[in-house]
């Protein structure tokens, strides 16, 4: 089947514009090139450094490819700036922004002329993402090209070591001629640097998700191997175009998925945390720093590839590349992805596996005498069992950091140390410089992050300390910065929030200690000024330093920078200069009408109101009344988000005090900001109202939560800027969380689900849930001992069990008082038959049920959790039901509460078993519960903005004079 000319959107425009065949036919095109396909070819073409200054003949075979398929080039380019040129230089500062400045440039070349399709040809730091992100966003055909890596320099000499040798020739232990003679052949040929960095990563990346041809990735530029797939690139977008296979249909939440499994085995560079979820946002994925963590968590490093390992990446291509981890990690990939072979992944790796690919590579490795299985291992026998990275928080980084755990050394996994506190990078390095760092210390960079500075990478200071034979093992580093790919040692990024933005990290001192435990994923501030203190005294003490911390000003306030540090989203969210409201339409093509011609339907009462990010004054917050809202109103009051069919009894409540109701459907802190940025009032279910959206609003008075917990909203911040915050009072529905723990409890103890499924399918057997033991005289183990645990506590009594309780917050005395029995924890989860999790979640109990601790359970064991989703890992929960640690699980919330995310599917693995039983939140089950926390929320609001005082503040504000 050929392509019907006639649907090209170049075709169409013929018809609209008659200007345009006459300026390409200035280019000496063609009546016939007119009539053809219109393929953009656009490159990362330029002088900056090694791995794009061989593009040329790449370009001509793609050209060469899309004339043989029938379609016409046209070849743009936008270069790209070079990480390694501009580290430990203000330059540095351009990388990150350059990203999307060049996605961009291509999202204009690709629109704003009629293209059908592309191709982008890139193989470095940020033109790889760059180049992703546009085929993201732009929605046509389109196939990426890597660009292909560096032979391999003389005595596996890698770039990245200049930088530790330069230190040595500062400090008089090298010279100056041995510098430049290892400067001069580092790099040997054009291509990305020869080891698993950002550049090599990101070709990696896109090989994995389906968008580069399979094979593609990291070949060595020399070889005539990488002509070949260039031609073959520029053929295939023609046959995207005849089969209407299009990004959106490719770039799917499995992708993503695949993309940071191969990232894990490969060990890739932690650039690849800001780059795939911003990716993702533009194809409306919600991808999040929480994925990398529970996906890494499962895969193993079976890569030994520089800089973690011992090869070069050039060997890593002949050793079977891309291809043999896929193959070697077949069954946690989803195979049935599609790519831009027309294939999926699972037929992809089924065809390579059967022909001549590993041969004709594996071939080039016996030059070398090195066995493949040197390069990429078995599962059988992985370098890591665990991915390279992991998430971590606590009340340094409430919003996560990163951590390339599977280059630290064992001895740093769990360490704590004095913080020594650089307002930068330079300030660390001449630290460094004079020796003055010593071992056991936790350097802190800060106002290093996106608004603050660009986010650049601390990789000099990163360098140096890991090696550093002493400090590399000793020492650890912290920054809201970021790192290069080729990182390793004891050094965490992305801290989130920002320093800049009030992120706690602006708030350490030095001295302080600070704990870095990678098993349990905490990263907190742990002791004052060189001493230990309890978690109420750091936290009052970090209180006070907000009070007297004085926001700095940006680094920068004119031209790209500028524009970045005023709109840059947080690390955490991908550091982006151009975030997607969701829901948002894609950019429209050149041959959409610009006006549309026909009116647009009536606006209806509840539908979510979006507004450009832009939208409003910035700065701190006003106390000159409230808004107008558009119907000349009080005051504009956000719905942040909400789970409801509609908004009637807010609005009932709400409009008929005079105030205009906004419902939205938030899905991330830049929604918020954007929603309710003049807002009087928000009200929030699962969207996060962080310390950023806080400092960005105008003029709110209140945020009230629906529900009791509020761990989504920056209550310090809130308080700092005089806003109120309330949530409903705990007994709004204590008896309806405490009914729906004993339920699950009965259910999964008696396993009711295995019954009926089996009856259903037509098994009528007394012995199907075997082994069901009595309820009577086993132990009932409840974690925390509140007014709902109580609750659950009276009703289960009435079962015949004996009560164990820990919450090390309530006196033994008062538990022993109820009629149960205080265990310690370990007791409690050695020794409860029922084991009812209803505590608080916070920094310490956010996966305190891991794997080390399900395994200690009894194998005959229920687990019910009531409480917070996150204090159960769920892909050590799968296991422990999977393999028999425990018998069966009760499940009030999953660990990540699919409300929170616009693209939830039900791919979670415990959704596959059948010893497990998961529900929404009980809370919002009954009309009574549902009804009672959406009025005491809007009340709350109206009681606030009417000068009188809620009757469940979480924090306390002087009530504000009454709104005329």
């Amino acid at each position: 089947m050929t392509i019907d000319t006639r649907k090209l959107h170049s075709q169409q425009l013929r018809s609209m514009n008659f200007q345009g065949d006459a300026l390409r036919m200035g280019m000496n095109w063609t009546e016939e090139d007119l009539a053809k396909p219109q393929i953009l070819i656009d490159s990362a073409y330029g002088m900056g450094h090694p791995g794009t200054f061989h593009f040329r003949p790449l370009i001509e075979e793609i050209s060469n490819g899309v004339f043989e398929a029938g379609g016409k080039p046209g070849v743009f380019y936008t270069s790209d700036i070079c990480d390694g040129v501009a580290q430990a230089t203000s330059g540095m500062s351009y990388s990150l922004v350059s990203r999307d400045v060049m996605a961009a440039m291509v999202e204009i070349h690709a629109l704003g002329h009629p293209h059908d399709g592309m191709v982008l040809l890139s193989g470095n730091d940020k033109s790889v993402p760059a180049h992703l992100s546009a085929i993201a966003r732009c929605g046509i055909p389109a196939i990426h090209v890597p660009g292909g890596t560096q032979l391999n320099a003389p005595d596996y000499f890698t770039s990245n070591k200049l930088w530790p040798f330069g230190m040595e020739v500062d400090r008089g232990r090298k010279t100056h001629e041995e510098l430049f003679e290892r400067q001069k052949n580092a790099c040997p040929t054009c291509g990305a640097c020869q080891f698993m960095g950002s550049a090599s990563t990101g070709q990696v990346i896109s090989e994995a998700i389906g968008l580069a041809l399979p094979g593609s990735a990291l070949i060595p530029a020399p070889l005539s191997m990488l002509l070949r797939y260039a031609r073959a690139a520029g053929k295939r977008v023609l046959e995207l175009i005849r089969l209407g296979i299009t990004p959106d249909k490719i770039l799917t939440r499995k992708a993503f998925e695949n993309a940071i499994a191969v990232h894990a085995a490969v060990g890739g560079s932690t650039n690849a945390l800001l780059h795939l979820p911003a990716m993702a946002h533009e194809i409306g994925v919600d991808l999040t720093i929480d994925d990398f963590d529970r996906i890494h968590r499962r895969v193993p490093v079976i890569a030994n590839v520089k800089t973690t390992g011992k090869y070069p990446v050039e060997y890593f291509y002949y050793a079977g590349g891309v291809p043999k981890v896929m193959l070697e990690i077949r069954d946690l990939l989803h195979l049935d992805c599609l790519t831009v072979t027309g294939k999926t992944v699972g037929e992809n790796l089924a065809e390579i596996e059967h022909s001549y690919f590993f041969d004709e590579r594996l071939g080039y490795l016996r030059n070398y005498k090195i066995a493949p299985t040197e390069i990429i291992r078995t599962r059988a026998e992985p370098f890591g069992t665990e991915g390279g990275i992991a998430i971590l928080r606590g009340n340094l980084a409430p919003d996560g950091a990163m951590i390339k755990a599977f280059s630290v050394p064992k001895e740093m996994h769990v360490h704590t140390g004095p913080a020594r506190v650089f307002d930068g990078e330079q300030a660390c390095l001449e630290a460094l410089r004079r020796t003055a760092i010593k071992a056991g210390d936790v350097m802190v960079i800060r106002y290093e992050g996106p608004r603050a500075n660009g986010m650049p990478e601390m990789y000099f200071a990163a360098a140096v300390l890991a090696a550093d034979p002493v400090l590399g093992r000793s020492t650890a580093l912290i920054t809201d910065g970021r790192f290069s790919g080729a990182m390793q040692g004891p050094s965490i990024g992305h801290v989130s929030p920002e320093a800049i933005d009030g992120g706690p990290i602006a708030l350490i001192e030095e001295g302080d200690l600070i704990e870095i435990n990678i098993p349990t994923r905490s990263l907190a501030i742990v002791g004052i000024h060189g001493e230990r203190a309890a978690e109420t005294e750091v936290t009052r003490v970090l209180t006070e330093r907000r009070a007297r911390w004085i926001p700095r000003p940006a680094g920068h306030d004119r031209g790209i920078l500028g524009l970045y540090s005023r709109v840059a989203t947080e690390a955490a969210r991908g550091g982006e200069l151009t975030p997607r409201t969701p829901g948002s339409a894609p950019p429209k093509r050149a041959t959409e009408p610009a006006i549309a011609t026909t009116a647009a339907p009536p606006r209806q009462n509840v539908a979510p109101r979006r507004r450009d990010a832009g939208d409003g004054p910035t700065g701190s917050r006003t106390n000159n009344g409230p808004s107008r809202g558009t119907n000349g109103s009080r005051g504009r009051v956000v719905i942040a988000d909400y789970d409801f069919e509609d908004v009637d009894i807010e609005r009932a409540i709400i409009e008929g005090a005079g105030f205009e109701l906004v419902p939205e459907q938030c899905k991330t802190e830049n929604d918020v900001i954007s929603a309710a940025r003049d807002a009087v009032a928000v009200i929030t279910q699962y969207a996060r109202v962080g310390a950023r959206a806080i400092s960005a609003f105008t003029r709110c008075q209140v945020i009230a939560r629906y529900g009791t917990g509020v761990d989504i909203v920056d209550v310090e911040a809130a308080t700092k800027r005089g806003i109120q915050v309330t949530n409903a009072p705990n007994d709004w529905c204590a008896d309806e969380v405490a009914d729906h723990a004993i339920t699950l409890w009965l259910a999964a103890a008696r396993k009711i689900t295995q019954y009926a499924s089996a009856t259903k399918r037509g098994e009528w057997r007394w012995q199907t849930g075997q082994p069901i033991h009595r309820l009577r005289g086993r132990v009932f183990g409840l974690l925390s001992f509140g007014a709902i645990a109580r609750g659950i506590a009276d009703r289960a009594r009435a079962f015949g069990v004996e009560i164990w309780v820990h919450d090390p917050f309530v006196e033994e005395d008062d538990i022993r008082r109820a009629g149960a029995r205080p265990v310690s924890f370990d007791e409690l989860v050695r020794g409860s038959d029922y084991l009812v999790i209803q505590a608080p979640l916070t920094s310490e109990t956010r996966g305190l049920f891991d794997e080390e601790v399900l395994r200690k359970m009894k194998r005959e064991a229920i687990l019910v959790n009531t409480a917070r989703g996150p204090i159960v890992v769920d892909t050590a929960l799968y296991r422990a039901l999977k393999e028999g640690w425990i018998a069966g699980a009760g499940l009030d919330d999953i660990e990540e509460e699919p409300a929170k995310r616009f693209d939830w599917q039900a791919d979670n693995p415990l959704f596959r078993l059948d010893n497990v039983i998961i529900t929404p939140h009980a809370a919002y089950y009954s009309e009574e519960s549902i009804r009672a926390v959406r009025e005491i929320a809007s009340n709350e609001v109206i009681r606030v903005l009417t000068g009188q005082r809620p009757l469940s503040p979480v924090n306390f504000i002087e009530a504000q004079a009454a709104m005329h």
